[in-house]
């Protein structure tokens, strides 16, 4: 299987990163979980959210394990005070 790193760059995805050897040889050893939050507060989901889960359709199809969160509980992971950040914000949850 081809390396999801050569891929994102073919691709165009990869502009610039430090310690680009290690972490090509990362990707190429062991399967490498991800995380990618999508923003509670925008109205709908927009290119930048697209390119993001584009990349995760990549490492997940070479065997990295996404990890993926979409709506509020991206605002409050690590949020030890355990506030509800939509009232903390005044942020009106939409259906």
């Amino acid at each position: 299987m081809k390396n999801v790193f050569d891929i994102l760059e073919e691709r165009g995805y990869i502009e610039q990163l430090t310690h680009p050897t290690e972490i090509r040889e990362l990707f190429s050893k062991e399967s490498v979980p991800f995380y990618i939050g999508i923003d509670p507060t925008a109205d709908s989901l927009h290119v930048g959210h697209f390119v993001s889960l584009m990349v995760a359709s990549h490492m997940q199809k070479c065997g990295h394990k996404p990890i993926i969160l979409v709506g509020g509980g991206t605002a409050t992971i690590g949020d030890p005070s355990r506030k509800n950040w939509h009232e903390k914000n005044d942020v009106k949850r939409r259906n």
